[in-house]
């Protein structure tokens, strides 16, 4: 019962909540079902008329009656398709509304641990099965129920005798079931599993299609498709054999029935046994028989849905049983319209989810409002952890992170996220228009006003708006997916543009700079400090010329602060690991101009 439960948690749910429409169109459906009785009864009539002589008056109302009852079908059949399909539909809409609010309510850790291509099909093919549960399986189900209270009341009453010869093989029919529902269970399961690797893969290899063309990687791809192809396709099959035969065993185990009616029936009708048994009897009752052959077959189909729906079912409710690391408190404080931007970090230590050894290890650093603080280290070094934590994209310990003196668990999320400009690592574009990209933090206020001015200033500070004018169709223009049709300079550019154009308070970069040539990333860093409305910044970057006007500078060795100073001051502390990154860079950029300068001259 506990399972059960479980397996049908959002096929119960869904009912209930659209009950009135299950109710309509069960009612419809019991009416086509209850008339389903009267057809046999009526070519009975027809042919024991026949037999015994009657005028063709007799047999014209016989035909009437059965034109209405078809007519009176047909607009029944109308009605429990659209409401009880509707509901399905209806269902569905629900599920994937809750499905993707609460991913859109998990933090960041959950996303680094499951793969885009599980989470698409669940949105599709998992919700797509409960769907089909609770539209085509409760049809089915409801169907076959009540064929099975009307139909063998009809043959009882016009033949006890030869209802028991029709039913004889009844019996089978449980250990058939019961056998189906096991495996189709298990089978179906390990399909879902399969075309679940199959999706991740796609997603990934489209998502990442010029690493597999610049590496010359596609036919070990297409191997790896090639492989999960063939075990999905396996595995279906697999499915497929016990579906496709469940239904003709059910037809076979009733045609027995039919079989023991021709020759035990047809019998007593030729010896004249019987007088109530007529040849018009043993019409209706071929012709119930052959009604009965659809609720075997719909108790399979529904029996099909269910597993399928219990295994979705089961799969969705893993999804929704993961809840946030990252939360609102239950009441927040109310903050200003815009925060002053000083940030405390008072031994801070920091984990990702799920891992073993800290990442930060004791942060003690005070940023006050308006000051530019950069953090450089070696990769790994804990720079991106730290700055992530700013906008609590994982979960930060109570008492170690202040924004403006408040703890920043304090803080309710969405104004905290409005506060703080976070523009990662990882550029994404969607493919919309540019304008509509630098807007998607204030997109309702642009779509409300009309008004774009935010936008080009936006840009104009982030040293992009010359290149956007020179597109085709300037802010219009569409770009390609993750930004394909944009270099990757432009692309960072757009991604600052986008955070400052909801005017934060906190500027958090990190290494947003790195594919911008060095001229036109100190235009932006002057702008920055000119902009209007600024506030803090926190930089994180690998190059020198980024952060070496910043107002203080701390090195990050191992998820500690090793080093903190003005960039005047940390060059002078030649034992230091600031200096040996200058060192190296400036070597490196004094290669690349001799080497530039050699070229020339060849």
């Amino acid at each position: 019962m506990k399972r059960f439960l479980q397996d049908t948690f959002f096929l119960r749910h869904y009912l209930w909540k659209y009950r009135r429409l299950i109710t309509i169109g069960l009612l419809t459906l019991i009416t086509v079902d209850g008339l389903e009785i009267i057809p046999p009864i009526i070519l009975k009539n027809a042919v024991d008329s026949i037999t015994a002589g009657a005028d063709a008056s007799a047999l014209a109302w016989l035909a009437l009656a059965y034109i209405a009852v078809a007519l009176c079908q047909s607009v029944c059949r109308y009605g429990w398709r659209m409401y009880l399909i509707r509901t399905s539909m209806l269902a569905s809409r629900d599920l994937r509304d809750r499905f993707s609010r609460h991913l859109f309510g998990l933090s960041s850790s959950f996303f680094d641990r499951r793969r885009i291509g599980d989470l698409m099909l669940l949105a599709t093919s998992d919700i797509e099965a409960v769907r089909m549960m609770i539209g085509a399986g409760i049809l089915t189900l409801a169907d076959a129920l009540f064929y099975f209270l009307f139909i063998p009341v009809a043959m009882y009453l016009l033949s006890p005798e030869l209802m028991l010869l029709a039913f004889i093989p009844l019996p089978i029919i449980p250990w058939l079931v019961m056998r189906n529902e096991k495996e189709i269970h298990l089978r179906f399961a390990r399909v879902q599993e399969s075309l679940s690797r199959l999706s991740a893969l796609a997603q990934e290899n489209l998502s990442g299609i010029r690493v597999v063309k610049g590496l010359a990687g596609e036919q070990a791809q297409l191997r790896r498709f090639r492989d999960l192809g063939e075990e999905c396709s396996r595995l279906s099959m697999h499915l497929a054999r016990v579906q496709t035969a469940f239904g003709p065993l059910l037809d076979f185990t009733m045609s027995m029935g039919l079989a023991f009616l021709l020759y035990f029936g047809g019998r007593r009708i030729i010896g004249g046994a019987d007088d109530a048994l007529t040849l018009g009897v043993f019409v209706a009752f071929q012709r119930y028989i052959q009604q009965m052959v659809w609720p075997m077959a719909a108790v399979g189909i529904s029996l099909s849905h269910y597993r399928r729906s219990a295994t979705s079912t089961g799969r969705l409710q893993e999804i929704f049983s993961e809840t946030s690391d990252v939360r609102d408190v239950p009441n927040p404080i109310v903050q200003a319209a815009r925060t002053r931007g000083c940030i405390e970090f008072r031994n801070l230590h920091f984990r990702h989810p799920g891992a073993t050894a800290d990442v930060l290890k004791g942060i003690n650093l005070t940023v006050k409002p308006g000051e530019r603080i950069a953090f450089v280290g070696m990769v790994g070094a804990g720079k991106s952890a730290l700055l992530s934590l700013l906008p609590r994209l994982y979960p930060v310990a109570r008492g170690t992170l202040f924004i403006d003196g408040v703890d920043i668990n304090d803080w309710p999320l969405e104004d905290l996220r409005r506060q703080v400009g976070y523009v990662s690592q990882d550029v994404f574009l969607f493919s919309e228009s540019v304008v509509e990209n630098v807007a998607f933090g204030i997109q309702d206020w642009v779509e409300r006003s009309g008004e774009t001015s935010a936008v080009h200033e936006a840009a104009e500070l982030a040293g992009v708006h010359e290149d956007v004018m020179g597109m085709v169709s300037s802010y219009d223009t569409r770009l390609g997916e993750r930004g394909v049709n944009l270099s990757g300079g432009q692309k960072q550019r757009l991604t600052i543009a986008r955070a400052l154009a909801r005017q934060p308070a906190i500027l958090v970069l990190d290494d947003a700079l790195s594919s911008v040539d060095i001229q036109t990333e100190e235009r932006i860093l002057k702008s920055l400090r000119e902009r209007p409305h600024r506030n803090t910044e926190i930089i994180a970057a690998h190059r020198i010329s980024t952060i070496q006007d910043a107002d203080r500078i701390a090195v990050l060795e191992d998820g500690r602060i090793a080093q903190l100073g003005t960039h005047a001051e940390l060059i002078t502390d030649r034992s230091g690991l600031y200096w040996r990154f200058y060192e190296q860079q400036r070597l490196r950029e004094d290669l690349e101009r001799y080497m530039d300068l050699d070229q020339e001259l060849s």
